[in-house]
């Protein structure tokens, strides 16, 4: 049986120079910012195939510029102290106390007040692939994490005990131990799952009306068409003659399956096409002129679904608050 390595590299640095030449492995081009003189720091990264785990504990504030971004996301399962992020459009800021998930391919610094912190980065494919997975429908925008509120969920915490014992093992008998690839496999999942249930996202909505089994493959064809044709004039009789059933079977497949009618979760499919452009698109575009390119011409019914839908506004979107 094929085996896959999980191991760990650390440092004790007692200066910015010697931590930022042993973070610039892992990490090509990084920088370190101290405020307040040499820094002592602890960091230590256990890499667990397509995760890592970071660990970092400061005794001096701290800021860590990166030149690329990584395509993943940074899940705090701990945090002792102040963290902040910046990304291109903002400089620092602090996040709340609590289990913070971070898009990582948007972040261009993050801070660290004295303190220790725990983190695990997990590559956006295995993240969109969980997702997809889950909800039986292509991941076609970034998933959007609400910011934290109150204390770490339990499955959260749990998934980081997971990630802490994988790290034990690997430091165990004096050196990285190797381990079946669908064991490293099931605590990724494990770990991806904790934070998609318990960390409320753009596609909640769709963990919490998906129904336990798969759905059969008239409501699957019947996805696969709305997602292909989001923005053309769809109609129920459309959808269940791709489907390949009659508007009936369609209807309770979607209702039963889905948590949604057929013509819900095509709206729901074009809200979400609308915010993922507001975040990406220029000056010159309007609001309106976007709503309209994704079938939207009643502007303030639309107004109130997107608000309900994401819990702002179009504008709050677009200038990323």
């Amino acid at each position: 049986m094929a085996q896959t390595r999980i191991g760990t590299d650390a440092i004790v640095a007692s200066s910015v120079a010697q931590a930022q030449d042993w973070l610039g492995r892992h990490y090509p081009g990084i920088t370190i910012e101290a405020d307040g003189g040499e820094p002592r720091l602890e960091i230590q990264i256990d890499y667990l195939d397509g995760m890592a785990v970071h660990t970092l504990a400061t005794d001096t504030p701290l800021c860590l510029r990166l030149p690329c971004q990584h395509d993943g996301y940074l899940l705090y399962t701990q945090a002792d102290g102040q963290l902040s992020l910046a990304t291109e459009q903002d400089g620092l800021r602090p996040l709340p106390a609590g289990t913070a998930v971070a898009d990582a391919r948007r972040v261009t610094a993050w801070g660290f007040g004295p303190g220790r912190y725990e983190a695990i980065l997990i590559d956006a494919a295995s993240v969109h692939g969980r997702l997809s997975q889950s909800i039986e429908r292509p991941v076609m925008h970034r998933v959007k994490f609400a910011p934290p509120e109150g204390s770490v969920p339990s499955g959260v915490r749990f998934a980081g005990e997971l990630v802490r014992a994988a790290g034990r093992y690997s430091k165990a008998d004096g050196g990285p131990q190797a381990i079946a690839p669908d064991i490293v496999q099931s605590l990724q999942d494990a770990v991806i799952f904790a934070m998609l249930k318990e960390i409320p996202h753009n596609y909640s909505v769709y963990l919490a009306r998906r129904h336990a089994g798969p759905s059969p493959r008239h409501v699957r064809r019947a996805i696969e068409y709305i997602h292909a044709n989001a923005r053309a004039a769809l109609g129920l009789a459309d959808i269940a003659l791709a489907a390949r059933v009659s508007i009936r079977t369609l209807q309770a497949g979607f209702a039963r399956f889905k948590g949604f009618t057929p013509m819900g979760y095509v709206k729901r499919v074009r809200l979400e096409g609308v915010h993922a452009d507001l975040r990406t698109a220029g000056a010159e575009q309007s609001i309106a002129d976007i709503a309209r390119r994704w079938g939207f011409s009643h502007l303030g019914q639309f107004a109130r679904d997107y608000r309900m839908a994401f819990g702002e506004t179009p504008s709050q979107t677009r200038r990323g608050d």
